[in-house]
């Protein structure tokens, strides 16, 4: 039984690992040959139309390449008085869209191999959410604040050269996929042995009688489950299920954003000490707390929309 796991572990890992790799390796490529900083083009207009200080713009733009450094420096313009609370947690949501991005980024490749387009029409769908939360947020920005005087803010963009740029993707890549192989790598183990000894059949067992689940079909109960433990264990086990013609694309997509939604509690375990590190206790709660509201709340909405009308 283990061995029969081992075995189809690794051989998903052999086809998804190296195509993993290369997919993050392109995406940061494709960063350092300038596709991020043309964005700051279009972010001051976008922060003048929210009522937000043009600062923000730059924690927008370095949030790409850290969610965590775009934050906090939100958390420090607030510290040092230049803007309120009520600023504060406007621009943290709309800071959070770039982790959007880097979601994105790092799965693409994954679920590209295991799900191909329905994968992409996933991530379109997550990526099309983020930008709805995003834009909502800054029309609240812009009922709920008041106007600001245009800032210049000095952007510097050059062109890298492609073998400066390709060393630079490098060791960029490194940091994603030395956290992603290894989870990858751990889940896969975890996951196809719980299959094959029939754990996640055993909890859709005790799932099916949630209400709210009763709308979704019974074979895509595995990977709400499997949710809990790894989304690479639910995109693996989805993947199976639409190579196999059990689900639709339409039915794997309705279950992996149902997924996403049931599984956010499971993630507060790092969002809270996560916002309350950067920003203070109360602080960071009420803004953790917002942009699950947020993203859950829309994710639903949508989930009901593609239910009736796709």
């Amino acid at each position: 039984m283990w061995n029969d796991a081992l075995v189809s572990s690794l051989g998903y890992l052999a086809s998804v690992i190296p195509a993993t790799i290369t997919g993050i390796f392109l995406m940061e490529l494709f960063i350092e040959l300038g596709w991020l900083h043309k964005l700051g083009f279009v972010t001051s207009p976008f922060m003048r139309f929210g009522h937000l200080r043009e600062e923000v713009g730059v924690s927008f733009l370095a949030s790409f390449g850290s969610p965590t450094a775009g934050n906090s420096m939100i958390a420090d313009l607030n510290k040092k008085g230049l803007i309120d609370r009520k600023e504060t947690v406007i621009a943290s949501l709309v800071t959070s869209f770039p982790a959007t991005f880097i979601f994105v980024r790092d799965l693409l490749p994954v679920l590209i191999v295991l799900l191909g387009t329905t994968g992409v029409v996933y991530l379109g769908i997550v990526v099309a959410i983020g930008l709805l939360r995003t834009a909502i947020t800054l029309v609240l920005g812009r009922i709920l604040l008041p106007p600001k005087k245009p800032a210049a803010i000095p952007q510097e963009i050059r062109k890298k050269k492609f073998r400066h740029a390709f060393k630079k993707a490098l060791s960029a890549s490194w940091p994603p996929i030395k956290s992603i192989i290894p989870a990858m790598l751990v889940a896969a183990l975890v996951v196809f042995q719980l299959i094959d000894i029939g754990f996640f059949d055993m909890i859709s067992v005790y799932m099916k009688g949630l209400p709210m689940l009763g709308y979704l079909p019974p074979e895509g109960l595995p990977v709400i489950a499997a949710w809990f433990a790894s989304n690479i264990g639910a995109y693996t086990i989805a993947g199976t299920l639409l190579a196999d013609g059990i689900l639709s694309s339409r039915e794997i997509v309705i279950i992996l954003l149902a997924g996403r939604v049931l599984s956010s509690l499971v993630r507060l375990r790092f969002a809270i000490p996560y916002y309350t590190g950067i920003f203070s206790p109360r602080l960071g709660m009420q803004i953790m707390l917002l942009a699950m509201l947020m993203q859950e709340g829309l994710t639903l909405i949508v989930i009901i929309l593609l239910a009736l009308f796709w």
